[in-house]
């Protein structure tokens, strides 16, 4: 048995957000690296090292990710455009942890990710031997790392999302 049974027509709307969702997170990436710009060689530690600026990035992407998926999918679902998934989110084991509030849910899957994502991301590094890169090697990673975070996240909110059947559709 799947961990989530998807229709046809929901794995199309997973895979369809996905794509857009990482798109996002790519364009996303590269603004929030262009401070970096001047800067010749990005160190891994310090005040603006890659180790620093990894929280921020992931926390951020999927904090946002999260917030417009599960706002958008919801209407959508309301509206009859997408059908929700035919079980409760309490049927699925991975998604009855998750809040339905949304802030709630985007605050905790930035956290969890954070926690996971930024210190295997910086052992790599280190072990990779990877003390410092220059702006466009970097600005290379964080286009992949945040593409790469959104891959990771959007599925899991998108399917969320589709499980809120009985959560009313408000703002934040």
């Amino acid at each position: 048995m799947a961990l989530f049974p998807l229709s046809a027509a929901h794995k199309r709307y997973v895979k369809a957000e996905t794509a857009v969702g990482i798109g996002f997170n790519g364009v996303l990436s590269v603004v929030f690296g262009l401070p970096f710009y001047n800067v010749p060689a990005i160190p891994l530690w310090g005040a603006q090292g890659m180790a620093v600026d990894l929280v921020p990035t992931v926390f951020m992407i999927t904090l946002v990710q999260t917030i417009i998926i599960t706002l958008i999918t919801r209407r959508r679902v309301k509206a009859g455009a997408v059908a929700a998934l035919p079980e409760p989110r309490s049927a699925y084991p991975l998604l009855k942890l998750l809040p339905a509030n949304v802030l709630a849910r985007a605050l905790l899957m930035a956290l969890v990710l954070s926690l996971i994502l930024v210190p295997l991301t910086i052992g790599a590094m280190a072990v990779l031997g990877v003390d410092g890169i220059t702006f466009a090697p970097f600005i290379s990673f964080k286009v992949v790392y945040g593409v790469a975070v959104g891959m990771l996240s959007a599925p899991l909110s998108l399917l969320a999302a589709l499980s809120d059947k009985t959560v009313p559709v408000t703002p934040v």
